[in-house]
């Protein structure tokens, strides 16, 4: 299988390391508007360095990795799918309900493999955690964080006009996770602010499930690097699940049993964190023509979340009920 990756920063060079290690795929390309970057990317594993998307597609991949910034992903995935490749997008699909609808339309009418970047879905604490509520804990309550220590790499991350705005880029990891472990959410309430940075740099949400569960998610990008930069606290009855990082998963199933740890400390980044895991669902994926990673929905379904969160922020905290857009409309 050949891949070619749109975007060679820092993530960009890391999903080159990620898919040249896969059996039976070879990285055909790297394209980045900084020739250098793209140079160095394609030199580490034989690749054809190119300095557009244009001249990357050209290569004929069968599948594109796009990690350029937010800004461009829709625009980028729909040239790639028009064109009859399939898509690994980073996060975020879109950084509008409006053009990830379009992203979406496209998906549907070429019929091509669309996955996106959510790696969490795959990380083994996360993984665990899901299992554990699939065994039948009920959970009433949670709070969760994630934070940035700052918001300077790369250098676009501040700026809302091309990151789409901090949530987009950050929150919309747990924002993901957290549908995937409870089911739908009902209705956000969200204040946000501008602390440090010229973008809303803290955020703070109140969410209500359909299942009645309610979920407290503070976010913020001036936090230093002092870990676990995230952390996740769901309570049911009498029993809690706390993950810390991607490192522990703490179970404590009944006030008078005792609490259970499971640690991935010592586990390789790329499992740890769910990239390696990701990279090889999408090409598996690609194999057989059949989605099986966070899928075109899923992505559509995150940027719907997020535009949500700032509809709420700009009515100071009203409430905003998600009731979802029709995907065909």
């Amino acid at each position: 299988m050949r891949i070619a990756v749109y975007g060679a920063g820092q993530m960009g060079a890391a999903h080159v390391r990620h898919f040249s290690v896969l059996p039976d795929t070879t990285i055909a390309g790297v394209a980045d508007a900084d020739e250098r970057r793209a140079r160095s990317a394609a030199a580490a594993v034989g690749a054809t360095p190119c300095p557009d998307l244009d001249s990357l597609l050209a290569l004929r991949p069968d599948a594109v990795v796009i990690v350029v910034p937010n800004i461009h992903h829709a625009a980028a995935a729909i040239a790639a799918l028009e064109r009859g490749v399939h898509v690994f997008c980073e996060k975020p699909m879109a950084t509008t309900v409006q053009d990830a609808r379009a992203v979406l339309r496209a998906v549907e009418r070429t019929r091509r493999i669309y996955q996106l970047g959510f790696n969490r879905r795959f990380a083994p604490v996360y993984t665990g955690l899901r299992e554990i509520l699939a065994g039948g804990v009920g959970v009433f309550s949670g709070t969760m964080k994630m934070n940035d220590g700052d918001m300077r790499t790369p250098v676009w991350f501040s700026d809302p006009k091309i990151s789409g705005g901090f949530m987009y880029d950050t929150a919309i990891h747990l924002l993901d996770l957290v549908r995937w472990l409870l089911g739908p959410v009902q209705e956000v309430r969200c204040l946000t602010r501008s602390s440090c940075y010229p973008d809303q740099d803290d955020a703070v949400m109140l969410l209500r499930f359909h299942s009645g569960a309610l979920v407290a998610f503070t976010t913020c990008g001036h936090a230093t690097w002092t870990g676990p930069l995230e952390r996740l606290e769901l309570f049911g009855d009498h029993a809690a699940l706390v993950t810390e990082g991607f490192e522990r998963l703490t179970y404590t199933p009944a006030r008078d049993q005792p609490a259970v740890t499971r640690d991935f400390a010592a586990f390789p980044v790329p499992e740890r964190l769910g990239y390696a895991q990701e990279t090889r669902v999408f090409t598996e994926s690609v194999a057989r023509n059949q989605a099986g990673g966070p899928t075109a929905e899923d992505a559509f379904r995150a940027v719907e979340f997020v535009d949500a969160c700032y509809r709420s922020a700009a009515g100071d905290g009203a409430p905003v009920r998600l009731v979802p857009y029709q995907l065909d409309s």
